[in-house]
């Protein structure tokens, strides 16, 4: 017969497993996927919950996503990025190079690889938005603004509008209050979640408009009870910030 000790850790592993569960449903329910993976988590124990961790959820924690990506592929080293661009300088082995520069903030170093794999290829969107996070990290925000507006001309929902919001951060790092306003007004036109209206607000207190910024958080929460389907899903995990924005600017 198994001890008492045996017995306190597995039901210390099945507690922990359903807990998880719940945490995987919950963030399914909210990222609004396909009903299937919320009977699948529920059903296929415990294989369905940790298979959409690592499919969805993990996405949300990108180091974390990194170094499992580093544990079962070996990414090249430093020096054989150098020495690849050596023998064959071509775009991609520009990006690849400027992109582990980012990475390990040497931005200066990243400038030149990135600018050179522009010159060949001007509308590629991940050279853009690394060129405008290599400015910002060398405190020139102002130099991020170009890359990023071209980026967003181009493909403005590329991932997940992240383009946008670092457009709208570097235009009030470089003291363009007005400019991360209007940037946020385009966004919330173009994509009016509850997470863009609430940036919107956020951005329009700073420029003293106090009063429309309440009114557009206070008409978002009330659209909000009206929506079904996937944009409910998506807008229900930013209520309860926006209801506490709507509470500050009251």
């Amino acid at each position: 017969m198994p001890d008492a000790h045996s017995l306190n850790g597995w039901t210390l592993f099945l507690l922990a497993q359903a807990a998880f569960s719940v945490w995987m449903l919950v963030d399914a329910t909210r990222r609004g996927v396909e009903s299937s993976w919320c009977w699948f988590i529920l059903l296929v124990q415990p294989v369905g919950a940790w298979a959409y961790f690592f499919v969805y959820k993990m996405k949300d924690f990108p180091r974390a996503s990194r170094w499992l990506a580093d544990l079962f592929h070996r990414r090249p080293s430093l020096e054989e990025l150098h020495h690849r661009l050596e023998q064959s300088p071509t775009p991609a082995n520009w990006l690849e190079l400027g992109q582990r520069l980012v990475e390990r903030e040497e931005y200066a170093e990243a400038l030149p690889h990135l600018q050179a794999a522009l010159e060949r290829e001007p509308d590629h969107c991940w050279s853009l938005f690394l060129l405008a996070l290599a400015h910002r990290g060398l405190e020139h925000p102002e130099q991020a603004v170009a890359p990023l507006e071209k980026l967003v001309a181009r493909h403005a929902g590329w991932k997940d509008y992240k383009a946008w919001h670092l457009l709208i951060a570097v235009c009030e790092e470089s003291g363009d209050q007005a400019g991360a306003v209007r940037r946020c007004r385009e966004l919330v036109r173009i994509a009016p979640s509850l997470e863009n209206k609430c940036l919107l607000a956020v951005h329009l207190v700073k420029a003293g408009e106090k009063a429309e910024a309440q009114k557009i958080v206070a008409q978002a929460l009330a659209d909000y009870r009206y929506q079904t389907g996937v944009s409910r899903r998506r807008d229900g995990r930013w209520i309860g910030k926006a209801k506490q924005l709507l509470k500050q600017i009251s």
